[in-house]
């Protein structure tokens, strides 16, 4: 075998191992479901790489590992439906920590802000928790 074949085989190990330890750091609990009712549309995953500082805004945590936030909507009130943003993360001291924020309606505005992380996916929903007994509420 030549050199080359050796070094790309042992490139293609690694970098399979480190999406493979990146993956684990997912920070979506496995027991957790939506309110009834939520309809998720996008799904972000964001990890933290080669000891940068990083942060998100919505939840203002600081050193976080790992991000996974849902943008959807919730029925509030009788036919209103409401913008929502569903966020897990874990830290170097927190493997799990989680929360939402909600937009007053229609003419408010919703956001969250991340600083020095990667952006691993963005798209429809892949990793949606499922309610006990049922099937995700996606659209």
């Amino acid at each position: 075998m030549s050199k080359s074949t050796v070094t790309c085989a042992i490139l293609l190990m690694a970098s399979a191992l480190l999406r493979s330890s990146w993956a684990q750091e997912s920070p979506v609990p496995p027991k957790f479901s939506f309110p009834p009712g939520a309809e998720i549309t996008f799904q972000w995953n964001y990890t933290c790489r080669d000891g940068k500082p990083c942060a998100f805004s919505c939840g203002s945590a600081d050193r976080v590992k790992a991000l996974t936030m849902y943008l959807g909507t919730i029925p509030v009130g009788n036919n209103q439906r409401n913008s929502v943003i569903f966020y897990f993360y874990s830290t170097a001291t927190i493997p799990y920590s989680d929360g939402f924020r909600i937009s007053g309606g229609p003419a408010s505005t919703l956001s969250c802000d991340t600083s020095g992380m990667t952006l691993d996916y963005a798209g429809p929903p892949i990793e949606i928790p499922m309610p006990p007994g049922g099937a995700p509420n996606t659209r």
